[in-house]
């Protein structure tokens, strides 16, 4: 394969990713942390004041997201003289709603440039995964590899929104991958040279400004070094020099991500927190049971269900095959997708399917050695195969790629079934909603929405019910609190329900929508929003008046 026709291609895949990722982003409202992250990160930036959300998450991807508004103009307004601003630590989603909807730039221009940053992040991400499957298996697996990234449905998911997890997979990526070229240099004998060390300073230095969970590196890091100490001491010495060299420039990456603030209250304070509630655990939602502390198969039950089959039936033909079973893939494939996975299985915090992202460009360059040179040419040609399946598997779902699930699963629509919150319902269906009520010429409807966006904003008038959103009462006392709807001048009375509140995730009695679960809805928009026309069924709208008497009642109390 030329250099021409390689670089052709990689632009032509990288360029794909894109446009596929801007037609997520046009089409998703506001998941439920993006707004905190993209108000956190304009905060850094003009008020250099790093309090807001860094005990949740390091500064690096909100700060890169909230770049492009620097060259907005008129620039959008810090609202540091609103109330929420003095308690920002505990009034971050409510001021999140100040800052995104009651400014003088337009939400969704905001946030969506802001998307579009992270979405660099996964066209680099996958760029890293070309060189790195090229170096090992060759070019034709290169190209491969990148093409399961590009088409990959949690790559676009994720890879589109104002969050961390993209940043964190492409910085463990490129750390373990800079850190095999100091290792194969020592062991050849060979100096990795300033620059290699300098590189993966910069690299460690941006993996912990990203995500706290990028302590899952050092245990990688360190097995690594024990195997070279066992192979090889003189070059573990070598590699350990190299080694406290790029630890002392991933200490200044990150002061200089912080701005050289006091670290101590911002990044290790934030650290002890979120370990801490790693282990105190969270609601959690799997095949139709609950639990606040975990399971141990959460996650690979998780990655069966949203990993395309073809992608599955490659990982599974990749086992019989010696090329990815080189000493190399081991070690720097497969040893770092497996400590990750394994310390994500054991986290009481089960909320996401994004939570293990940073697996997938391990395994995804593992199962490209089935391209390599020497491989049974009808091979390369099946994994060829397998790749082009997986692209069609997440067309079928485009451009809703958060709510994906394979084939496995009879339709996106029967995910809730399964798994609810970021892996299907994060809140991204407000625009679809607002479509389909405009179609349907509604005057209003009852909601009971999971998520942070302004249902107002998409011209979605409502009465809430049960809002999960940290915004609502009794968060405060005057955001969304919905409109005055008369449903009687409207041929049908509509509710609409987040599929992670009609599985009662988050709430205490887990039996609240029990009486909607024989309901057939009349559509489910954007795969996470289901609408039941009440009118159309008496004994449903009458299970449904008792259960809003009954919130009444307690609000009452």
């Amino acid at each position: 394969m030329s250099k021409t026709v390689q670089t052709v291609l990689v632009a032509a895949l990288l360029s794909a990713h894109f446009i596929l990722g801007l037609g997520a982003i046009r089409a998703c409202s506001p998941t439920y942390d993006e707004p905190v992250h993209f108000a956190a990160g304009w905060s850094y930036l003009k008020a250099d004041d790093y309090r807001y959300n860094t005990q949740d998450h390091p500064p690096f991807a909100k700060l890169w997201a909230a770049l492009p508004l620097l060259f907005l103009s008129p620039s959008p307004a810090l609202p540091i003289q609103h109330p929420y601003w003095e308690d920002i630590r505990r009034m971050q989603y409510p001021f999140s709603n100040i800052f995104l909807y009651h400014n003088r730039v337009d939400p969704e221009k905001m946030l969506n440039l802001g998307r579009a940053m992270i979405l660099v992040l996964s066209c680099a991400l996958g760029l890293m995964i070309f060189v790195f499957s090229r170096s090992m298996f060759g070019e034709l697996s290169g190209i491969l590899a990148l093409a399961s990234w590009c088409f990959l449905p949690a790559a676009l998911a994720n890879g589109t929104l104002v969050t961390t997890d993209t940043a964190l997979a492409l910085f463990f990526f490129s750390s373990i991958y800079l850190f095999k070229q100091m290792f194969s240099d020592a062991l050849a004998r060979k100096s990795a040279g300033l620059l290699n060390a300098v590189l993966f300073g910069v690299s460690l230095g941006l993996l912990f400004a990203s995500k706290y969970s990028a302590v899952g590196v050092l245990p990688v890091l360190f097995l690594l070094m024990v195997y070279l100490y066992l192979k090889d001491p003189r070059a573990a010495l070598a590699v350990a020099k190299e080694v406290l060299l790029a630890s002392a420039v991933a200490f200044a990456t990150l002061l200089i991500v912080y701005r050289f603030n006091d670290l101590g209250p911002y990044f290790f304070d934030g650290l002890k927190k979120v370990i801490a509630g790693i282990n105190s655990g969270r609601s959690s939602f799997l095949l139709g049971n609950y639990s606040t502390e975990g399971w141990l198969y959460y996650f690979p039950v998780t990655f069966l269900l949203k990993t395309p089959v073809p992608l599955l039936a490659a990982l599974a033909l990749s086992v019989f095959f010696r090329p990815s079973w080189k000493r190399e893939s081991v070690l720097f494939l497969l040893l770092p997708a497996a400590v990750f996975f394994c310390l994500c299985c054991v986290s009481k915090v089960q909320i996401g399917h994004r939570h293990i992202l940073p697996v997938y460009p391990f395994l995804i360059v593992w199962v490209s050695g089935l391209a390599a040179g020497g491989v049974n040419k009808y091979l390369k040609y099946l994994f060829g195969l397998l790749v082009l399946l997986s692209a069609l598997s997440a067309a079928r779902i485009h451009p809703w790629y958060i709510s994906y699930f394979n084939e496995f699963i009879s339709s996106p629509d029967e995910g809730y079934k399964y798994l609810t919150d970021s892996n299907l319902d994060w809140g991204q269906g407000l625009k679809e909603l607002g479509k389909y009520l405009k179609e349907e010429n509604s005057g209003g409807i009852y909601f009971c929405y999971f998520g942070t966006g302004d249902p107002s904003y998409y011209g979605i008038r409502y009465v809430p019910i049960g809002f999960i959103d940290g915004i609502s009462p009794p968060y405060t006392e005057k955001e969304r609190t919905g409109d005055k709807v008369d449903f009687k001048a409207q041929p049908k009375t509509l509710f609409a329900i987040s599929a992670t509140n009609l599985q009662a995730t988050y709430y205490a009695d887990k039996n609240v929508f029990a009486f909607l679960k024989k309901a057939k809805p009349v559509k489910i928009a954007a795969h996470s929003i289901f609408i039941y026309d009440l009118t159309a069924d008496p004994r449903l709208y009458e299970e449904f008046r008792r259960f809003t008497a009954g919130v009444n009642r307690k609000r009452d109390e």
